[in-house]
């Protein structure tokens, strides 16, 4: 007999076209006495999550660098549904969480440093549709950072 999908869960198809279509993520690291959670925005390249940062680093560097063990958090509300009770409201909804490993891309490395020419070019086709000119000045892609998280898990799910 073959196990029942949990409710409300989203297949594999519909968490991963979530994750190709949404812009927001929010990133949970702990490196630190508490967890650190962030909302940024991501693209998806060869399955994997880009996200770009400072390259000196901050907070979510640090964290990231003691600890690379990753969650990610995806949603959309798509609207609410209201009724004659609190009980009966209740938000209709997608959402993806993927667990996973980070890394920063390293300038020095001409792979890593290809690769995030690419991440950024990608950002560029994401968030500025029809951009005339997707090339880089030198002086920032030197100043940024880009993190790559290799996502191991992913569930989805949904009402609605």
């Amino acid at each position: 007999m073959q196990p029942s999908m949990q409710k409300n869960q989203l297949s594999h198809e519909e968490t991963m076209s979530l994750v190709e279509k949404e812009k927001v993520l929010f990133l949970g690291a702990s490196g630190d006495d508490f967890p650190y959670v962030v909302p940024i925005n991501y693209v998806l390249l060869n399955g994997k999550i880009y996200l770009h940062c400072r390259r000196a680093g901050g907070r979510k560097l640090d964290c990231i660098r003691k600890n690379p063990k990753v969650c990610v958090a995806i949603a959309e509300a798509e609207s609410y549904r209201t009724g004659e009770t609190p009980c009966q409201t209740s938000t209709l909804f997608k959402s993806a969480i993927g667990f996973g490993r980070a890394r920063a891309l390293n300038h020095d490395d001409p792979a890593d440093r290809s690769l995030m020419e690419a991440v950024l070019l990608k950002f560029g086709e994401k968030f500025v549709p029809g951009l005339i000119n997707p090339t880089i000045p030198p002086e920032k892609l030197a100043a940024t950072g880009v993190v790559e998280i290799d996502v191991e898990k992913w569930t989805g799910k949904g009402r609605g």
